[in-house]
């Protein structure tokens, strides 16, 4: 008894706290509609700074194995501009100068070269020219002002974006064997496949079948291409669900990329579990 007296006015107290905040929020709810739209405006500009001051200070002390994304048509400034993306990466710095290895491949989209980043490209023999570009190390963050270097990354411990784009420095254990292409199912192949021949459509529907049959690593392809709009509109659900879907399965680019992800977006994350998902 003494416990329901006690009890009772807290109960009383809470559903009137409970009415007088229905009735702000139905009262207010433009004002409090434009509060977060201002706040979520000014989270975007601080971030968005906050990443430039960051790549500027990338660029005023390089290091080894830093990747670039280079807009070559920003410095052949002879001819009309057409947007030339090419992967580059710091093969050497000097006192002076820097010495970048640059793709063999230029890409018309930003996107597209960001999308081989993540598709470890750069571990491939055939990935950069033999042709080097040479920076002086003061022209470094002129170059970004004008856009002609576009983004500059440096590797969490070997990963940029969740892809390689260094090895890893370590001996190998005794018992080591070749593990890279275990868990690849036929799908997940086929998916690389039409992905390299870029039919994202197609690639699509075979990352799917091997990420529902669950292939960890066809569930990190098929996120990538959700969070790009590759062959499909741009879905950051879908992306965040097989990211996850791939991270539980200890998949670490899967757990890189999910960590990006929400960083980027944090109060999305934040209000996304598997369970709503599907």
């Amino acid at each position: 008894m003494a416990l329901t007296t006690w009890l009772s006015p807290i109960l009383q107290c809470l559903f009137s706290l409970h009415d007088i905040i229905e009735r702000i929020v139905v009262k207010h709810s433009r004002y409090l509609l434009l509060i977060l739209l201002i706040l979520g405006a000014g989270y975007m500009y601080v971030s968005h700074t906050q990443s430039i001051v960051l790549q500027q200070q990338l660029l005023q002390s390089p290091k080894i194995d830093d990747v670039y994304i280079v807009d070559v048509g920003r410095i052949q400034t002879e001819r009309q501009y057409q947007p030339q993306y090419r992967i580059a990466q710091v093969r050497q710095v000097g006192e002076n100068q820097v010495v970048l290895a640059q793709s063999d491949i230029t890409y018309r989209r930003k996107r597209d070269a960001i999308r081989a980043i993540k598709l470890d490209s750069l571990m491939l023999d055939s990935f950069f020219r033999s042709e080097r570009l040479t920076f002086e190390r003061l022209k470094l963050a002129p170059l970004f002002e004008i856009d002609a270097i576009d983004d500059a990354y440096r590797a969490r411990d070997i990963y940029v974006m969740g892809g390689i784009v260094k090895q890893r420095q370590k001996p190998l254990p005794i018992n080591h064997k070749i593990t890279s292409d275990i868990g690849l199912t036929v799908h997940n192949n086929e998916g690389i496949r039409l992905y390299q021949q870029k039919d994202f459509t197609l690639a699509l529907a075979a990352f799917n079948t091997a990420a529902k049959a669950g292939d960890a690593w066809a569930q990190y392809n098929l996120a990538g291409m959700f969070e790009l709009g590759e062959g499909t509109t741009i879905n950051l659900t879908q992306a965040y669900y097989w990211y996850q879907k791939a991270a539980l399965q200890g998949h670490q680019r899967a757990q890189h990329a999910l960590t990006l992800l929400c960083e980027s977006q944090p109060l999305y994350c934040k209000s996304q579990t598997l369970s709503d998902i599907h």
